[in-house]
């Protein structure tokens, strides 16, 4: 997707005045009027389930008051009415965890029973990985229509850009992303890793800051996985020298069996890290350049929305 000034000029006009009339100098009054108004800043605080299936999020608001803004000092040449206040800070979400973070070993998985989705045909692959993750998000029956995963794919390929190198089939990630953007379980961005470690300890790490799935982009842009969870040395949101040991992965591909890539792993497979390098490589497509995302681990990533902190 991709995403002028005027001039003007202004004459002044001296006007003369004869010697015998002697020049009254204008005064010009200049009033500073400081309003200030007393406003409420509330802090809301959401918990973001760890297992799957959660309970209903449990909300608290903390009211109060926010201080006056304080005008700044004017400027040298800038006019005293021209002044403007401090502005603000803006309104902070504050996610609280669950389970709260602490020390010591972690584990956790979003899926749950009836979560998973075969693709419906083999193009179909992002399609049927986004409806996992409406699943896993979703607290209500699972969707499992067959009808819907083709809707999500058409979707997809509306809202996939370069489709001249996507060519006739697929769902480019951009289009991945926004299917759960504008379906409203995001926001999810398209993120890139240096390195396998590294993006896996990025996706626990968005797993457990917004108790959301992650897409894992395979077989060298291929083919998608589905994140659920993790096992880990260290609970992310306590310890930032965490490492991840083992990754929950749904792979829509199953029951099928690839040529080139063998049999995929039933659902809900805990995968070791040292065995994701047989599939989790750098993207690099055969038939088209991808300069921010070649030699890249790819990730279609949840995010905290803006002004939100999890703690």
């Amino acid at each position: 997707m991709k995403f002028c000034a005027g001039s003007a000029t202004c004459d002044a006009a001296a006007d003369t005045v004869p010697p015998a009339v002697h020049v009254i100098s204008r005064l010009i009054p200049v009033a500073l009027t400081a309003l200030f108004a007393a406003s409420a800043c509330s802090v809301e605080t959401t918990v973001v389930p760890g297992t799957p299936r959660a309970a209903t999020v449990a909300r608290s608001v903390a009211v109060t008051a926010a201080p006056k803004a304080r005008p700044r000092p004017a400027a040298k040449g800038e006019p005293e009415d021209a002044v403007a206040s401090v502005p603000k800070k803006p309104r902070q979400k504050v996610v609280r965890l669950k389970p709260r973070p602490r020390a010591g070993p972690f584990e956790m998985n979003l899926f749950g029973q009836g979560d998973f989705m075969h693709q419906a045909t083999k193009d179909m692959c992002v399609a049927g990985s986004t409806q996992i993750m409406m699943n896993i998000i979703d607290s209500g029956k699972p969707n499992r229509s067959v009808a819907f995963q083709r809707k999500l794919y058409a979707r997809g390929r509306e809202l996939s850009p370069n489709k001249r190198k996507l060519g006739p089939i697929g769902v480019d990630l951009t289009g991945w992303a926004e299917l759960l953007n504008k379906g409203g379980y995001g926001p999810y961005v398209v993120e890139p890793a240096g390195t396998r470690r590294g993006a896996i300890r990025k996706a626990a790490r968005a797993v457990r800051e917004t108790g959301k799935p992650v897409g894992l982009v395979v077989w060298r842009g291929a083919h998608s996985w589905v994140m659920s969870g993790f096992t880990s040395t260290a609970d992310p949101a306590y310890d930032n020298g965490f490492q991840v040991k083992a990754a929950y992965i749904q792979d829509t591909w199953y029951p099928y069996v690839s040529t080139i890539w063998g049999a995929s792993n039933p659902p809900n497979t805990l995968v070791p890290i040292g065995r994701l390098k047989e599939d989790y490589l750098p993207y690099q497509r055969p038939r088209a350049k991808y300069p921010k995302r070649d030699g890249k681990f790819m990730l279609v990533l949840p995010v905290l929305p803006r002004n939100t902190v999890a703690r």
